[in-house]
């Protein structure tokens, strides 16, 4: 399974480490402020069971709101 984080700019995954610094808690489609911008917490599977019915490892990243 290919790892997420290698489809990220180097810019996006540095604003993706302070954000998750300064808000680990964060909670699905929380929005927050940094630098001037807004950014939205999306989170999405990973990786599925088997059947493809449970979702057993989430991921998640930071995501400009425009």
């Amino acid at each position: 399974m290919p790892n997420y984080r290698d489809q990220l700019t180097p810019e996006e995954k540095e604003i993706n480490q302070a954000l998750d610094e300064l808000y680990p808690g964060a909670k699905s489609k929380t929005v927050v402020e940094y630098e001037g911008k807004k950014y939205q917490m999306r989170y999405f599977p990973l990786q599925k069971t088997a059947e493809g019915e449970k979702v057993k490892a989430w991921g998640h990243r930071w995501v400009l709101m425009k």
